[in-house]
């Protein structure tokens, strides 16, 4: 048995460049930029995420549960360059959404305790001026408890 090196992820971005089969155009291809004989195929592109970063752990010589927390950049080719470069545009859009969106969940949550906690608000002012639920509030405001455990009684 090989022994795998233990190496601490750095968290770079691979880049995997996707493209149709030319010979099977069923099967989707995947080659790892820079990474010599990381490539690998799939019927979907769902099973391909997998496929590929559990090529990339191999290859690279990566620890065991490294595979979950790989940052793959893609590059997919269809064979349409207008299509590839439209959907390209939407990937990187619905991600700065995504990173907007964290980041306004968050601040919400900051300011919805420091209104609360801190300043004396009641729920509903804070949700008013948040533009959120009372209820919504209240979950952010809330510290967790430990949940008790109840026992039945005895007959």
């Amino acid at each position: 048995m090989v022994a795998r090196m233990k190496t601490k992820l750095d968290n770079k971005p691979y880049r995997v460049v996707v493209r149709r089969d030319p010979d099977d155009a069923r099967f989707w291809l995947a080659d790892v930029h820079g990474l010599n004989g990381a490539h690998t195929s799939s019927r979907s592109l769902a099973t391909l995420d997998r496929y590929i970063r559990e090529v990339i752990d191999l290859v690279a010589e990566l620890p065991d549960d490294a595979e979950d927390e790989l940052r793959l950049e893609w590059d997919y080719h269809t064979g349409d360059p207008a299509m590839d470069k439209e959907a390209r545009r939407l990937r990187s859009a619905r991600t700065a959404l995504d990173e907007a969106h964290r980041a306004l969940a968050e601040d919400t949550a900051e300011l919805a305790r420091q209104l609360v906690a801190e300043r004396g608000f009641s729920v509903r002012e804070a949700a008013a001026l948040l533009a959120v639920s009372p209820a919504r509030v209240d979950q952010l405001v809330q510290k967790p408890t430990p949940r008790r455990v109840r026992r039945g009684r005895a007959a």
